[in-house]
């Protein structure tokens, strides 16, 4: 087997071991283990899609399953009008305010106004 350097998980001390195994490490006791087989490229892009594939995989291997389309994005926005903050309001007649907590009512023209009282 060839000696091989490697580093202490814990202390980050650099030591001579003959190979692949267990090891301790001389400076702090701690246990570590050196796995065989080449050492992966430091410079290489993990990940990456290959040109033929978008690269997304299961556990398994297999490739990602198809995403269900999400709702309609069709979003109601209103804007306070004691504050000027916009907001998603939804399809509500009676909302508060997120920023300064007012008591808004939906007009029939769709615009947002305080409520009296």
């Amino acid at each position: 087997m060839v000696p091989v350097i490697v580093r202490c998980g814990r202390c980050r001390s650099e030591l001579e071991i003959p190979g692949p195994g267990e090891f301790v490490c001389p400076a702090c006791g701690t246990r570590n283990v050196a796995r065989g087989g080449v050492a992966p490229d430091p410079y290489s892009i993990s990940g990456a899609a290959p040109a033929s594939a978008s690269g997304l995989t299961v556990p398994g291997g297999g490739p990602a399953p198809i995403a269900p389309p999400g709702p309609p994005t069709d979003i109601r926005w209103g804007t306070c009008p004691a504050c000027r903050y916009k907001f998603a309001t939804g399809e509500v007649e009676a909302v508060t305010c997120p920023n300064c907590r007012a008591s808004l009512l939906r007009s029939s023209d769709g615009n947002l106004g305080i409520t009296e009282g």
